[in-house]
């Protein structure tokens, strides 16, 4: 709450005016970092954010390569054992039945 105060202005006396206390001056002050802290962890989170995004794509491309070059190796080591002529080898026999 305001304090009532009365000083001269001017060659005036003046009284009556609602003249902010220290408390009240401290808790506005205090306001004013609170929302400017507010601002930054949301610009930070907005940060964060974006980064996340991006690390989920260079994730997901990553599989998409990885089950890509998986694939490709399959595909060696099956035309490999079977094209030496020994019927197929087991580790691709292992693949094939799920073991």
């Amino acid at each position: 709450m305001a304090s009532e105060q009365s000083f001269s202005y001017g060659g005036f006396r003046v009284s009556g005016l609602e003249i902010p206390t220290d408390y009240e001056l401290h808790a506005v002050e205090t306001q004013v970092q609170i929302e400017e802290m507010k601002d930054d962890m949301q610009q930070q989170l907005a940060e964060f954010r974006e980064e996340i995004r991006y690390l989920k794509r260079k994730v997901t491309m990553m599989g998409v390569v990885g089950v890509a070059v998986m694939s490709l190796i399959k595909v060696r080591v099956c035309f490999e054992c079977t094209g030496w002529g020994f019927g197929g080898c087991s580790l691709v026999r292992s693949y094939h039945d799920g073991n």
